[in-house]
């Protein structure tokens, strides 16, 4: 495929012609024709592996949308979602006047490599992500500079320092943003994507030991946006399908309510996140419902209870589990649930009980993951402390192998009691 024909397949906006001055190894110019990346894809993985990858390459992703928003209006930017060493080949970036790329920890090594080609071109790169703003010095090795944290407020710096040659190493924004000066793009996979992609609220009040939300710059800081803002930007999707990229849309419930009554107008069909203590409130759920709500996921986390002690997590009771799939369903939203294995409780067992009571609460789908404890987490703190971090290969944090030394199983015994989980639960005939 031609490149220009591909990028135009994969952009979000192009804004003004290119103009260049020369200015030390790099092109510094008042006009940039900048790219964005968003990294994702193991070519080398098993059929296990890509088949996970094609699932979540259906969940859309607003991240480029939102730097592309506050990118002043001079610049021509262009989006690449999903960008694999496959979709790489086929660029060229000498064209560009500054790449910026996205990334998780499972693609951080992919991306150093490609950031590295990028810059031996001559060409600046700037990382961003959860991993670089847990790593910032482990990027920085890769780029010209590094934004930390939330970029809405620091991107447009960066881009002002970059025209007057002063670029910074690291760029990290100190205080949360205010709800209202934060944009509110949509956003999709890929341009044919059936379904849309917006953010509603920002952060999350629980501080579960593994997740990479809650311990990312200002991710405990939760902020609502306006609510009028929202349902405009929800209009304006083409897709009549979307998800709801927050945390948990239950975190505050009369935010929640207010959004769902004015939803309603917007006669769309949208999923969303819920925590596991929504089915409380009957009120939410049937204006949730009314609003177009058909699915939900829901961070059940284990269906151990000694686990969730563990964790502290006090919205999530597992004796309530299965009512809380019943009321869903009594509302006609379906429940995918968010499972770990490998916590510090878990035995052997922990595989077929789940599936035994998965299968007793009519769940619909389910995400099941091997616990990995990401950097920045509390989690990957206190493993590498106990020293039972078995490697640090990035590759293997996708969240499908096992990188830490289980309690109370093997890794064997993890890593294919996942997997045989996997295959039973969605090979089961329907009920």
């Amino acid at each position: 495929m031609h490149l220009e024909n591909f990028l135009n397949e994969h952009s979000f906006i192009k804004r003004s012609k290119n103009e260049r001055h020369m200015c030390g190894c790099y092109r510094v110019v008042m006009q940039m024709k900048i790219l964005l990346l968003q990294a994702f894809g193991n070519p080398h993985g098993t059929f296990y592996d890509k088949w996970i990858e094609k699932i979540w390459l259906l969940w859309p992703s607003c991240t480029l949308e939102h730097l592309a928003t506050v990118t002043p209006a001079n610049h021509e930017v262009t989006l690449v979602r999903s960008v694999n060493e496959r979709i790489w080949k086929k660029m060229s970036v000498d064209s560009y006047d500054l790449i910026g790329i996205s990334y998780f920890t499972a693609t951080a090594s992919r991306v150093y490599a490609i950031a590295d080609h990028i810059r031996s071109e001559a060409v600046p790169v700037i990382l961003g992500g959860y991993h670089a703003s847990a790593l910032p010095l482990e990027a920085k090795r890769h780029a010209d500079a590094v934004v930390i944290g939330e970029a809405e407020h620091t991107w447009p710096r960066l881009l002002q320092d970059l025209e007057k040659k002063t670029l910074r190493p690291f760029y990290h924004q100190q205080k949360p943003l205010p709800a209202d000066t934060l944009p509110c793009p949509t956003g999709t996979n890929r341009s044919y994507s059936p379904i849309g992609g917006i953010e509603a609220t920002r952060g999350c009040v629980n501080h579960c030991e593994f997740c990479a939300i809650s311990h990312s710059p200002m991710g405990q800081q939760l902020r609502l946006k306006p609510i009028r803002q929202i349902v405009e930007a929800v209009k304006s999707m083409p897709q009549q399908y979307f998800v709801f990229m927050d945390s948990s849309l239950s975190l505050v419930p009369g935010y929640a309510k207010k959004l769902f009554r004015e939803l309603q107008e917007c006669n769309k069909k949208f999923a969303c996140f819920f925590n596991a203590d929504v089915a409380r409130d009957t009120e939410l759920l049937d204006m949730a419902s009314k609003a177009g709500c058909i699915a939900c996921a829901i961070g059940l986390e284990t269906v151990s209870q000694t686990a969730i002690d563990f964790l502290g997590k006090q919205s999530n009771r597992v004796s309530d589990y299965g009512t809380l799939v019943k009321s869903l369903h009594d509302y006609g939203i379906a429940v995918m649930s968010s499972l770990a294995f490998g916590f510090d409780q878990d035995t052997s067992d922990i595989f077929a009980t789940t599936l035994e009571k998965l299968n007793e609460w009519d769940v619909d789908s389910t995400g099941a993951n091997i616990l990995t404890p990401l950097p920045g987490t509390a989690l990957f703190t206190r493993l590498q402390q106990e020293e039972r971090i078995l490697t640090y290969d990035w590759d293997e944090y996708d969240l499908y192998h096992v990188v830490f030394e289980p309690m109370k199983m093997t890794t064997e015994e993890l890593y294919h009691g996942t997997r045989w989980f996997a295959r039973q639960f969605f090979s089961a005939p329907p009920p």
